[in-house]
């Protein structure tokens, strides 16, 4: 698993979704947007195409059919996300033993450390101990095919990541304080664990929103995907500066035409 394929895609682009109450191969499940961001939906999109995956909070009934699902239990999610997986464990458990792709993600900003069940745990610590402004795709994490698209295996964010995890696991991706994207096989199934904020917080942006791709369509077992690049602040502002020194250059040669 871990010397995953790879395929050439086309680029798609990012799209917003909303929550929907069909049945779908592929699932993100949280209980509020982080940091009120989704950037996370549009990774979905990305991977899955924008009407071939649903969002909903944590619940079971959407596993049923599911070939993936994405817990994210980041910001104010975590204390939901800790007491759903402890009342689920074993359903999380059997889902992944019986051929399911689960990735379960959480950068708190509450609760404390707490278990992710299939001998993983999460480790918090509110005074930062367990954050990490540097992350690094490490050896496995490039032959998993993390760096799809070319892009870098260096990032820093304010914070990256605010939790680390443990188990009997394989590190793709080490911060400075632990790793903080792991995987393992379980039964027939796969499973990853993370404890990474959202790309809007890490650096480089573009670089960033391709890592969640790469880490999505991974865990899934699906084609990797080049996402288009979602321009920056001060992209914009050269584009509209642009489109207004066009406007202007054509009103001049309209005024000298008269």
């Amino acid at each position: 698993m871990l010397a995953k394929f790879k395929f050439n895609a086309i680029a798609i682009a990012f799209f917003a979704f909303s929550s929907t109450t069909y049945a779908a191969d592929y699932v993100y499940q949280t209980s509020q947007d982080p940091w009120e961001n989704k950037t996370n939906d549009s990774a979905m999109s990305a991977v899955f195409g924008a009407t071939n995956w649903s969002k909903s909070g944590y619940n079971i009934a959407d596993f049923s059919g599911a070939k993936f699902v994405f817990l994210d239990g980041s910001d104010n999610n975590a204390n939901e996300l800790s007491s759903f997986i402890g009342g689920n464990q074993s359903f999380l458990e059997n889902y992944v033993a019986g051929g399911g792709h689960l990735f379960i993600n959480s950068a708190p900003n509450e609760g404390e450390t707490f278990s992710l069940g299939f001998g993983v745990t999460l480790h918090y610590d509110s005074a930062q101990s367990t954050h990490s402004s540097v992350a690094t795709i490490n050896t496995a994490g490039v032959s998993a095919g993390l760096t799809y698209g070319g892009i870098a295996t260096e990032y820093t964010g304010s914070f990256f990541s605010h939790a680390t995890v443990t188990g009997p696991l394989t590190s793709l991706i080490d911060g400075s304080a632990g790793s903080i994207f792991s995987v393992m096989d379980w039964g027939s199934g796969f499973v990853a664990f993370g404890g990474q904020t959202t790309t809007n917080f890490h650096y480089p942006g573009v670089d960033a929103r391709g890592l969640l791709a790469n880490e999505l369509a991974y865990v899934a077992s699906v084609p990797f995907v080049s996402p288009l690049p979602i321009p920056e602040p001060e992209i914009y502002a050269m584009l509209l500066a642009g489109l207004g020194l066009l406007g202007f250059v054509a009103r001049r040669r309209k005024e000298s035409a008269i």
